[in-house]
């Protein structure tokens, strides 16, 4: 659903899930929907190029914080590690590709009891 005339319009995730063509066509659409309402819009998504094809401005955020900001041309060439790592879909940087956590005994109370 669409307010009328919004000044901000905000996306969680719109190309989860898609396949490239129906991405492709969001992607389109939600361009076309800013430019003719001439609404600002957030759009928080996982797909890097997706974004840097349809947004003026774009944010770098880890743990919460905002690491790098500029438009999709300065992160292209961007030397910061973060966005480094995240444009190039790199497995090492200074993201983890993964996160330990507790064992499934740990977990289900099952470890080593006194």
């Amino acid at each position: 659903a669409i307010a009328l005339d919004p000044q901000l319009i905000m996306y969680d995730e719109p190309f989860a899930g898609l396949d490239p063509i129906s991405m492709g066509v969001t992607a389109n659409l939600i361009r076309k929907l800013n430019d003719a309402l001439g609404s600002t819009s957030i759009l928080v998504s996982h797909d890097v190029q997706e974004c840097f094809a349809i947004a003026d401005y774009v944010y770098f955020m880890s743990a919460g914080k905002i690491v790098a900001r500029g438009t999709p041309a300065e992160m292209r060439v961007s030397a910061d590690p973060y966005v480094k790592q995240f444009v190039n879909a790199a497995p090492d940087g200074p993201v983890p590709f993964d996160y330990p956590g507790k064992s499934l005994d740990d977990d289900l109370g099952l470890g080593v009891r006194p």
